[in-house]
């Protein structure tokens, strides 16, 4: 009964409280650099240009599982994927959700790495920020992309 009551704690706390703040890190398909896109799992360079030419192609991603339409993404690499990124914004017709010019949006600072680190119950967690990772679990804190 101890275990069940924990875990229910759990599960409502990540969904009531971590879920947010962990979405509001996403990287968003439709608005997406080539280095941005880079920077997911398994994504190089080359498909993060496939990626920004179907978004150009299409006007933008209406969902995450749009990306099974890239060559070079299946159903396992879109699985690995999906926590680092959303679709929010259309893009516009020149593959741009934003109306800033070209030349702030070519001049935006890469976003931090995702790290991931491991606590005493074996429960994974992710994180911008390995400076807020209490000290006992520096150990395991490992770069994901």
């Amino acid at each position: 009964m101890y275990n069940f009551i924990r875990i229910l704690f759990l599960l409502l706390y990540f969904i009531l409280i971590a879920y947010p703040t962990f979405s509001q890190n996403l990287i968003d398909l439709n608005t997406a650099s080539k280095e941005e896109l880079d920077k997911l799992p398994g994504i190089g360079q080359a498909t993060a240009q496939k990626i920004i030419e179907l978004r150009e192609k299409k006007g933008g991603f209406k969902k995450v599982e749009d990306l099974l339409e890239v060559p070079g993404i299946g159903q396992k690499k879109l699985e690995a994927i999906k926590p680092y990124v959303k679709v929010e914004g259309m893009a516009s017709s020149s593959g741009y959700g934003n109306s800033a010019p070209q030349s702030q949006l070519t001049s935006n600072p890469s976003p931090k790495p995702i790290y991931k680190y491991i606590d005493e119950h074996g429960v994974v967690h992710f994180t911008q920020f390995p400076e807020t990772v209490p000290q006992k679990y520096r150990k395991t804190l490992k770069q994901v992309n």
